[in-house]
């Protein structure tokens, strides 16, 4: 059976994210997880590393501070890139998923995510990518071929025996990184070291005599107990992050939300520009909730926590879910929605669409789904209904701190829909769930204001816990329409 350790020899991966805490925890975990792991803060950085040595995965954050990560993703595939990429944002429309996959990503994570669907993601790019390029270890101008067994530095060939061979695989899979005597000595002869065995200093001096000619610029370091490393480290890491700390405050406004212009700023036509800073806050919002949740969900995995210590774990992991979920509805209550060309859609399109974002939610138990309606229906193409629906559910989160089973229910009668939504809680030895008056009391006047500009109504039953929508729907086609079809 293989340990982590062994693991790790299956993919490097190179981390480009401007947020210094959330890409350290992310690093540690990913190693923890069996992956060698280097971050880079900065656009300058992820070049220079990109030149130092091969990666077998990158993971793009987009928002990667003053550089627009899809515009460097577009320059790094123009300029013949082929590493597999997974971009990681706090976007989640279908645009902006379709937009990065076709400038050259490989697959698109939403922030906030599961670090074990984050790893799996990892994971099974690093099996899917099989280009043989991508395998040869390489740091500076040292060079090793797994496939083959054969190593270079510049046009010198190399001779190693087998376990210098293995030694020399690890550090260069570890590149940049110091790796402690212990598993050096783990991993290349299978047993931990003993006493003051030497056996790991006499075969890195052995690699030293072949690789560190002394015309050559020096690659192996001995990290004074610690153990040793392979190459210079992380480009500038220590400097990137400190400049990272003292970067001057930026408008809340991000490269991904353009400002709009001043003279929209007044009357109606702001909202354009508080729907950007409310994006940019709900984005920045994203990155502290993402390492909460890896953090809570890497913690949940140790086995010899203590039953009582993981059923709070397990309670706090919820309540990080709900705070997702709730950021997730602020910004898509406040996303731009296209015009719509027709004035009916089919209400499985938007409720599928609404859905999307309470992901985290279904994903994690706390919101069990039911759906009871017809495919066929169709409803008002208005933003509006979006909206009204989104509220609905994001209220249910904010006021829910159980686990929920929502049901929807949908009726098409005499060109009107009924849009039902009924919920309690999935643990019958949990307290009743708050009636629909208690969710939406402070909601109501603004809810049967925009229901009422829909053509409809909303009427919530005291005492019970659901709301119901009674929504104009489009006219059933006549039997001569239906013949004619036919």
């Amino acid at each position: 059976m293989s340990t982590p350790s062994t693991r790790a020899l299956a993919g490097s991966i190179l981390l480009a994210d401007d947020d210094a805490q959330l890409a350290t925890f992310l690093s540690k975990s990913l190693e923890t997880a069996g992956y060698s792991v280097h971050t880079a803060l900065d656009e300058q950085s992820v070049l220079e590393e990109l030149k130092r040595q091969n990666y077998q995965l990158i993971i793009l954050d987009l928002n990667f501070g003053q550089t627009d990560g899809l515009a460097l993703l577009g320059r790094l595939r123009t300029e013949g890139l082929e590493t597999p990429v997974m971009v990681l944002s706090a976007r989640n429309r279908v645009n902006d998923r379709v937009e990065s996959l076709n400038v050259g990503a490989d697959d698109y994570v939403t922030k906030p995510f599961s670090f074990q669907e984050l790893a799996a993601r990892a994971n099974a790019l690093l099996r899917r990518k099989t280009d043989p390029a991508l395998s040869i270890l390489r740091v500076e101008d040292l060079e090793l071929d797994p496939a083959t067994r054969k190593a270079h530095r510049g046009p010198r060939e190399i001779r190693l025996s087998p376990k210098e061979f293995d030694l020399l695989a690890l550090l260069l899979r570890r590149g940049g990184n110091t790796v402690s005597r212990q598993e050096l000595l783990r991993e290349c002869w299978g047993h931990e070291l003993e006493g003051d065995s030497n056996l790991v200093d006499v075969y890195v001096n052995y690699l030293r005599k072949k690789i560190d000619f002394p015309e050559d610029e020096k690659l192996i370091y001995t990290i004074r107990g610690e153990g040793y490393r392979l190459g210079k480290g992380p480009t500038n890491q220590k400097l990137s992050s400190a400049n990272h700390q003292a970067e001057p405050a930026r408008s809340l406004s991000s490269h991904s939300y353009p400002p709009a212009p001043a003279g929209e700023l007044a009357g109606p036509s702001g909202n354009a520009a508080l729907r950007a800073m409310v994006h940019s806050v709900t984005h920045d919002l994203a990155q502290p909730l993402t390492s909460l949740r890896c953090f809570l969900e890497v913690l949940s995995l140790d086995k010899n926590l203590p039953e009582v210590h993981a059923n709070d774990l397990r309670v706090i992991e919820q309540q990080a879910d709900r705070a997702i979920a709730l950021t997730k509805g602020i910004s898509a209550l406040v996303r731009d929605a296209e015009s719509p060309e027709e004035p009916w859609i089919p209400l499985d399109d938007v409720l599928n669409d609404i859905l999307n974002d309470f992901n985290v939610l279904l994903n994690s138990g706390l919101l069990t789904l039911e759906r009871h309606w017809d495919s066929s229906l169709h409803v008002s193409s208005s933003p509006i209904l979006r909206q009204v629906v989104l509220l609905l559910l994001s209220k249910l989160a904010g006021r829910n701190t159980r686990p929920l089973l929502l049901t929807i229910t949908a009726e098409s009668n005499d060109e009107r829909c009924d849009l039902r939504f009924t919920w309690k809680t999935s643990d019958s030895a949990a307290p009743q769930s708050p009636d629909g008056l208690t969710v939406l009391a402070k909601d109501l006047p603004t809810l049967e204001q925009m229901v009422g500009a829909l053509g409809g109504e909303i009427v919530i039953p005291e005492h019970q816990s659901e709301v119901l929508l009674t929504l104009p729907a489009p006219p059933a086609p006549s039997p001569s329409q239906t013949d004619m079809v036919h």
